[in-house]
């Protein structure tokens, strides 16, 4: 029988959501410890999740509560607080429902008080993989365990550290592993394809090369609630031209989040931080494709799957050109269709970033920054890969998927007062 965990509580720093009274009282759990206001930029906003640091005279041990107020209306806001980026203090994060409209504001309340459990969106961990889960339904399946392939498929295609399933909101499956001829696609990974380490040439990318590979390393940090969850996990870079099980060119690391906040489809985000694991720099070779890849469901193909870009650049003439966002879309079955939108953040080192797209036959894309030219990674430095995903039910929406980068790149001004 599967032996499973339920994440459904956040590391350290607890779960936290209220529906309480909405009047003043004079307790301390009720007085008022500051007011959050949240401020639109020059785009307008819907369903927005933002956070902001805790200040030392916070207790984040202590359960808080967040109160809208909106003229004489109040409403409580479900909030969570957790500590898993490289920061000194940990963050609250709430989500900012409905409209926000460009330089209007939104204020609530923090205060103490004793919290009503919800169940938002949750981890199910097995000794295979972790399930993000919405509702009951998966949205995406991390694997950190290896994945053994199909029969007639060689071990060297053993691989662990990617995604797949994604599934879009009614379940439909948006991604593939193994697909025919192209046995290293792995729904959604990233390895590097044309680098050079130490003088060798080593290929991370065609496990048929049996020169690189990329596996997982550990989990370093997980946490759930009602506004996200979040895992963080190590990836190495493997030199497997090197005896005694190879030697560790790149030390990786995701930081993934699944949102709860946008309830028409599932929204979350996949930074990779990448660092030379030795005194040896990697050499990243100018190539058409490396980087963050997706493959697509097993069914799109020419008739019944297109691709549209931020720059309104499509499979036919996208090759190799530059978009912020890429929409990805097809016929699942009976007419079903669903979405993948990916989106570039501006703070990439190469953004906006070239692409890998194949014209005809089955749906594969990369976001490819080495289309560019060499790339050194010199030891003792981060490089960060920040890309978010949007999945829905439905064909492209072009003025969507543009705001959802919008507020992907530019989010709302936040600031608590106490």
């Amino acid at each position: 029988m599967k032996k499973s965990i339920i994440i459904s509580t956040t590391l350290i720093f607890g779960l936290l959501a209220t529906e309480t009274s909405c009047k003043y009282h004079t307790e301390d759990s009720d007085a008022i410890l500051g007011i959050i206001t949240v401020t639109g930029g020059d785009i307008n906003y819907t369903d927005v999740t933002v956070s902001t640091p805790l200040p030392e005279s916070i207790q984040p041990w202590r359960p808080l509560k967040m109160i809208e107020v909106t003229g004489n209306e109040r409403r409580s806001v479900p909030a969570q607080i957790a500590k898993i980026d490289s920061e000194d203090s940990p963050r609250i994060w709430f989500p900012v429902s409905g409209n926000l409209d460009a330089g209007a504001q939104r204020h609530f309340e923090l205060s103490y008080g004793d919290p009503i459990q919800k169940d938002g969106i949750r981890l199910d961990v097995n000794d295979r993989n972790i399930r993000f889960e919405r509702d009951g339904q998966t949205m995406f399946v991390y694997n950190h365990g290896h994945v053994i392939p199909p029969d007639g498929i060689g071990p060297e295609f053993i691989r662990s550290g990617y995604i797949h399933p994604v599934y879009s909101p009614s379940g439909l499956l948006v991604t593939e592993d193994f697909p025919s001829s192209h046995d290293h696609h792995k729904g959604v990974w990233f390895p590097w394809t044309r680098t050079e380490f130490e003088g060798r040439s080593i290929d991370f990318w065609n496990l048929g090369a049996n020169e690189g590979t990329v596996q997982f390393a550990g989990i370093e940090s997980m946490s759930s609630g009602p506004v996200f969850m979040s895992l963080r996990v190590r990836h190495e870079f493997v030199d497997l031209t090197q005896p005694n099980g190879g030697k560790v060119a790149l030390d990786e690391t995701w930081d993934l989040k699944a949102w709860s906040v946008n309830r028409d489809g599932y929204l979350w985000d996949l930074s990779s931080t990448q660092s030379p694991a030795s005194e040896s720099a990697l050499e990243l070779l100018e190539f058409h494709y490396g980087g963050l890849g997706f493959r697509g469901a097993e069914q799109w193909h020419d008739d019944n799957h297109v691709i549209l870009t931020s720059e309104g650049h499509t499979k036919k003439d996208g090759h190799e050109e530059r978009s912020r966002w890429v929409a990805h879309s097809g016929e699942i079955s009976d007419g079903q269709w669903a979405t993948v939108v990916i989106m570039v953040h501006p703070e990439n080192e190469r953004f906006p970033e070239p692409m890998r797209i194949w014209d005809e036959g089955g749906s594969f894309f990369c976001y490819s920054p080495v289309q560019l030219g060499n790339w050194t990674m010199q030891p003792g430095n981060d490089y960060v890969f920040r890309y978010r995903f949007y999945v829905f039910d439905g064909q492209i929406d072009a003025e969507k998927a543009e705001q959802m980068w919008q507020q992907f790149a530019h989010p709302p001004e936040v600031e608590l007062n106490l």
